[in-house]
């Protein structure tokens, strides 16, 4: 069973707040992360995006060991050079299981 939610009065929400939480849109917007191409170490967000999964499916990949991990602390973080050796690798080994010829 969930709790009903509780009316908001725009009054009683602190004014530095994201988007004063009555709906009007952020005071100061995040822009969009260009990071992506620069960085060293990637994290499961970023590792989705450039191979076109799920978050999730990132995630796991890194946590069960099948992607090349970097830890710092408890941050999981994937070299960009592995990656694109990782993919690669499998995309090699995949060719010759076929007995395709390489191109």
């Amino acid at each position: 069973m969930t709790r009903p939610c509780l009316p908001r009065n725009p009054a009683l929400v602190a004014p530095g707040r994201r988007g004063g939480g009555a709906g009007e849109p952020a005071s100061q917007p995040v822009p969009p992360s260009s990071g992506y191409v620069d960085s060293l170490l990637l994290d499961s967000r970023e590792v989705a995006r450039l191979l076109r999964i799920g978050r999730t499916k990132a995630f796991q990949m890194i946590s069960c060991g099948q992607l090349p991990v970097i830890r710092i602390g408890r941050c999981a973080r994937v070299p960009r050079s592995a990656l694109e050796l990782w993919i690669l690798e499998h995309t090699e080994s995949r060719v010759r299981n076929l007995g395709l010829p390489k191109t």
